[in-house]
């Protein structure tokens, strides 16, 4: 029996629906016939299909009389029937590409029984056929889901690198803070991907620095050392120099001993009073003095801290979290490092790589030289060290993640959960449902785009006391909904009834709160109590 994978590949070849299976992230890519234009392609998940197949097993007896595709029936009985939102959508809108997914499904499970039918005309749904297709993809979906993460030992050695990944306000990071609670702050080291990110950012480089004046104070046998070198370099009246240049240092000797350095260097002990006389040119001149000279220093970045931390602390987990790493260019960012993603069994790199010599000669002198994290001035991440990162799947200024760099990472979705059911949208006084405003709104998404990435997450918005004001409905979520969703018309929100379009301008104004409340009505918003809302008389008595 073939492989799902592997199935798909072949048989959408005689397919005007192609259907492949990701290798990640368990969900399958499909597409219409193109025959308006182009080939379009939708996604949707393994569990969505699981759904879907459930779905059609409790109703058997209505959709055992569909084995034929009939776009009618399908649609309606699609809409109807199916639970899952995903797949609800896609009956109505790529009615016959869904059809053809879920045949070719079903004759996967069904190997090699199934083989002569035509996935784009026919579908088998007879009980046994559907059970061994539930059971077979149970298990394929399986092997996608990440590892069950629990808060401070979060990660066995095969997941030290995840990248969390859902549309806007689903709480990635909110998740990520939650895991870490109980870990220390010197052991948790965050920063944010953005265009103008690169490696010096991420990792370090030397900069410029101000390096304030020296105030060491040396001993006696350290300056007699000092005055010797001055005096074999030839300084003309190096005591009084020399005085001067460690006035500080003089000012903490008695007479006795700065005789004894004198002597020492072979001067006379009468020189004391050249010694003070540099003493009080550099306490009088040097001592007032509050410049900095620039220097260039090597810099470290949120990768070397946690690098350094790591390896310093080898018995604590220590994290580095990244922030919206799809909005900067990975590539260029990583740089090298990107090899050392690949983790052995135990958690460390599988292949090292060599530092350059600034960045070497900066991590041996912060570890040591035999200390593993540079030693042979070789770069290796530990088995302590675990990056998370979040990505937001809804941003259209981004960078593409390439499919080398994506392998290296484990993925976590993080699903819509509709669970602010407490929260409220009020706008003039009238009360509506926070969560039936949500799943309204992205009902229509999914129905325009077959696609989860600009839906409303929980977290979209996150008020302090559960109220979402008029204020914040319009310039922030509205706002989000009219630029970056229905740019082109989709999504048929922006409307007060079937016929009647309106623009974001009509909803300030005078009339902006009726034309608001309107507009709510022809969504379908409810009230706390899942009620409809009914506005007054003023208002044109319109059920809410």
């Amino acid at each position: 029996m073939k492989d799902l994978f592997s199935f798909l590949n072949e048989v959408s070849g005689n397919s005007d629906f192609k259907a492949t299976l990701s290798e990640r992230g368990g969900f399958i890519t499909f597409s219409n016939s193109g025959r308006r234009g182009g080939s379009k392609f939708f996604q949707i998940g393994l569990d969505n299909i699981l759904q879907t197949l459930k779905d059609i097993l409790v109703n058997i007896e209505t959709f055992k009389k569909l084995s034929e595709y009939d776009e009618t029936s399908w649609r309606n009985n699609g809409s109807e029937y199916f639970s899952d939102s995903v797949a609800n959508a896609n009956s109505t809108v790529q009615t016959k590409p869904l059809f053809s997914t879920l045949s070719k499904v079903i004759n996967w499970a069904n190997q090699p029984r199934l083989d002569s039918i035509d996935s784009d005309a026919k579908i088998c749904l007879d009980k046994e056929a559907l059970e061994t297709t539930i059971a077979k993809l149970e298990v394929v979906a399986d092997s996608f889901k990440p590892s069950v993460m629990i808060p401070n030992d979060m990660c066995d050695d095969t997941c030290c690198q995840i990248i969390f990944y859902g549309a806007p306000g689903t709480g990635k990071s909110h998740k990520i803070k939650a895991q870490l609670e109980s870990v220390s702050k010197e052991n948790i080291f965050r920063t944010t991907f953005h265009p103008d990110s690169d490696y010096s950012t991420f990792v370090g480089a030397y900069k410029p620095t101000m390096e304030k004046p020296m105030d060491k104070i040396y001993t006696k046998g350290e300056l007699i050392r000092k005055l010797t070198e001055m005096k074999e370099g030839g300084v003309t009246y190096s005591p009084q120099k020399f005085g001067a240049k460690y006035w500080r240092s003089l000012k903490q000797l008695n007479l006795s001993d700065k005789k004894d350095i004198l002597q020492a260097c072979g001067m006379s002990d009468n020189y004391t009073v050249e010694f003070d006389k540099g003493v009080a040119v550099g306490e009088e001149y040097l001592a007032c003095s509050n410049e900095s000279r620039i220097i260039y220093s090597f810099v470290p970045q949120a990768f070397l801290n946690a690098y350094i931390q790591a390896y310093r602390r080898p018995e604590e987990k220590v994290y580095l979290i990244i922030e919206e790493i799809n909005r900067g260019n990975c590539a260029q960012i990583f740089g090298d490092l990107f090899q050392l993603l690949d983790r052995d069994t135990n958690g460390k790199s599988e292949y090292n790589i060599k530092a350059d010599a600034d960045l070497r000669a900066f991590l041996e002198e912060k570890l040591g030289e035999d200390n593993p994290g540079i030693k042979d001035g070789e770069l290796s991440l530990p088995s302590n060290l675990y990056i998370y990162a979040t990505m937001n799947t809804s941003d259209q200024s981004l960078f593409p993640i390439d499919s080398a760099f994506k392998r290296r990472w484990d993925w976590e979705y993080e699903p819509i959960k509709y669970k602010n059911t407490d929260w409220k949208i009020v706008i003039d006084g009238t009360e509506y449902s926070w969560v039936s405003f949500q799943r309204k709104v992205n009902d229509k998404i999914l129905s325009a785009n077959s696609s989860e990435d600009k839906m409303l997450g929980d977290y979209f918005v996150n008020p302090s006391d559960g109220v979402i004001t008029d204020k914040v409905l319009l310039n922030k979520i509205l706002f989000y909904l009219w630029n970056d969703v229905c740019r082109d018309g989709e999504g048929d929100i922006f409307k007060v009834s079937e016929t009647e379009d309106i623009s974001f301008s009509e909803l300030y104004g005078e009339n902006g709160t009726k034309t608001l409340k309107k507009m709510m009505s022809y969504l379908g918003v409810t009230d706390l109590e899942g009620n409809k809302v009914t506005i007054g008389n003023d208002e044109e008595n319109t059920e809410l």
